[in-house]
């Protein structure tokens, strides 16, 4: 008998967490014969006008939230409940529970999600929700994580059944090649939010390194954000588009401020720029200081002195670059390829199935 999947996503494939720990994995399942159902919550409009000007539209949401309850309802005869965090935010942990209707549950997450509510500004959205995700993985059939520090947080919570399985690519879909412009070229990937976030604590050096060797920068996703005088070709994301951003840059950056919240992120730039062939100049903070290994695959910068010698170092020797860079591409396809991802959730699936 086929089994069937009813996967309960945040986005579509524009939202990378989505795409990257779902969607991406859905041919390889249905190859293996389960058949899945994919329901997003919000609409791409919703997250293109979030990225372009950070707003929310409350009548999108409603509809959204009407949307996932009747898809819940016409998809009762699902085998299992696949869900990305949660099956509606702010909905209290008991109505989800009666709404997963006993069914077998694989909750994902990739993030540190439960800091939303534990770190609300409101005392009652703490109050209410501070444990709704400790309640959810321990309701769940099988917890799958991104990282190390969300298989912490999950056992701290009293779950046992967790499942550490690394956000992944199809490395094939790299191209593992010098770039076609002779010129140095520093890039980072993310999305307007991020940039605003991380880029900021390496405006000195970069800007530094770049006015010095006259090398390049592009950036992909970083929309309007305000790059504080960082000359740069800026790149709309587009997932078509990504290929041909890696075979391009010579260097990818991971800046990351040493936060409970990055702590919990799972490293996918990283993982794009090991699939490319690419070395990464990263922050050592959470899954970061185990993805780069310093010296091997890229560096670890800690201060914007390491950021600056890191790439001038590589700058003066291409060779170096070319060789961690391809370091990194072997062992993104040894560890990081959406085939082995895809073998161990199939598995997952399987054991929930059995019970």
């Amino acid at each position: 008998m086929t089994a069937s999947i009813l996967a309960l996503t945040r986005y579509d494939r524009m939202g990378a967490s989505s795409r990257v720990r779902f969607l991406q994995y859905v041919p390889h399942l249905e190859r293996m014969g389960m058949q899945v159902a994919v329901q997003p919550l919000l609409p791409r409009e919703y997250l293109a006008r979030f990225y372009a000007d950070g707003a929310r539209s409350p009548a999108t949401v409603a509809a959204a939230f009407i949307n996932r309850l009747w898809t819940l309802l016409a998809h009762n005869d699902a085998d299992i409940i696949w869900l990305q965090r949660e099956v509606l935010p702010f909905l209290p942990f008991g109505l989800e529970k009666l709404l997963l209707a006993r069914k077998p549950v694989v909750i994902d997450f990739d993030d540190a999600h439960h800091l939303y509510y534990k770190n609300s500004g409101s005392g009652l959205v703490r109050s209410v929700y501070k444990d709704k995700t400790e309640s959810l993985m321990r309701h769940a059939q099988a917890v799958v994580v991104g990282n190390k520090t969300l298989a912490h947080f999950a056992k701290l919570a009293g779950v046992n059944n967790i499942y550490e399985v690394p956000s992944a690519v199809d490395v094939a879909r790299y191209k593992v090649a010098k770039s076609r412009d002779a010129k140095f070229t520093v890039g980072w990937i993310g999305t307007p939010v991020t940039a605003q976030q991380s880029l900021p604590m390496i405006v000195g050096p970069l800007k530094k390194f770049l006015s010095e060797t006259g090398s390049r920068c592009v950036l992909m996703g970083v929309g309007d954000a305000d790059l504080q005088g960082i000359e740069a070709k800026r790149l709309s994301w587009s997932e078509s588009g990504e290929v041909e951003f890696f075979s391009e840059i010579t260097v990818g950056l991971c800046p990351l401020e040493d936060t409970e919240w990055n702590r919990g992120k799972s490293g996918y730039k990283i993982i794009q720029y090991m699939a490319a062939g690419k070395p990464s100049l990263a922050s050592p903070v959470g899954i970061a200081h185990d993805l780069v290994t310093d010296g091997q695959t890229g560096f670890q910068c800690q201060t914007e002195q390491d950021w600056y010698d890191r790439l001038m170092q590589l700058y003066e020797d291409h060779a170096l670059a070319q060789k961690l860079g391809m370091r990194a591409h072997e062992e993104a396809l040894e560890k990081y390829d959406t085939s082995v991802a895809a073998v161990t959730l199939h598995q997952i699936f399987q054991d929930c199935l059995k019970g």
